[in-house]
């Protein structure tokens, strides 16, 4: 089997389990998904496992959310001895910034406007349990679908320090690094990840190995990076850097 189609079908497979589970589902299929738990045992399952993990999850969340906000009760007096003052000033220069900032972006294409339209974070791999020794990595996926970005970057660096060689693992610690706006380490990983060229991801690391480099402001690098890409993201990417 293909694959990078038996990655697409799981792919496609887990959104929907996600999207089940978060209550995304419109009334059609979910009719459908209940339907298919109903017939399919083995999907019941893999759907109360995917139910746990993400309770799991949920509750680490907010255990760490209770700690912060006891932080800031505590340090709450210290805050206050700043004058109103000051902080009418730095709101005047984040005005100030943001103004600047919007001016400078329509005014026709530039790197970082390239890459604001064309920066998707890749959807991630389906979250089931395997091995014990896959459940660090899986857990790490499911704070990386729910946008917890530098908590999957954390649990997959551990991993990697034992397995440098995974070209799954080079990869989305690639795009983790991208999607948490650290080009220069995505740029890192990725370069790593483009060494394995018999990897199903090859053509999504070209992909957003040239959007890091252009993060970088590396145009030329970003360029030569697409040059012999054949996915039809890569092509439009290729042509609006071009036009830079």
């Amino acid at each position: 089997m293909d694959p990078n189609k038996e990655i697409q079908n799981n792919q496609q497979k887990q959104e929907n389990i996600d999207a089940y589970l978060l209550n995304r589902l419109d009334t059609d299929t979910l009719a459908d998904f209940k339907k298919r738990m109903e017939l399919f045992p083995e999907f019941r399952a893999l759907v109360e496992e995917q139910r746990l993990l993400l309770k799991g999850v949920e509750e680490r969340n907010m255990k760490n959310s209770l700690e912060e906000f006891h932080t800031e009760i505590i340090e709450e007096p210290e805050k206050k001895s700043f004058s109103v003052g000051w902080w009418a000033l730095a709101a005047s220069f984040l005005i100030l910034i943001s103004v600047s900032t919007w001016a400078i972006l329509i005014t026709g294409d530039s790197p970082e406007k390239v890459f604001a339209e064309n920066f998707k974070p890749d959807p991630g791999l389906p979250t089931t349990m395997g091995t014990s020794s896959d459940y660090e990595f899986y857990y790490g996926m499911v704070s990386y679908k729910r946008k917890e970005y530098a908590d999957a970057i954390s649990r997959w660096e551990t991993i990697y320090a034992a397995n440098p060689e995974n070209d799954t693992l080079v990869y989305f610690l690639g795009v983790a690094n991208l999607a948490n706006g650290n080009a220069r380490q995505a740029e890192k990983y990725l370069q790593l990840a483009k060494q394995k060229t018999e990897s199903a991801f090859h053509e999504d690391i070209q992909y957003y190995l040239a959007l890091a480099l252009l993060k970088e402001n590396k145009i030329k690098e970003a360029k030569e990076t697409l040059a012999k890409s054949k996915s039809p993201e890569s092509i439009v990417l290729l042509k609006e850097i071009n036009s830079l």
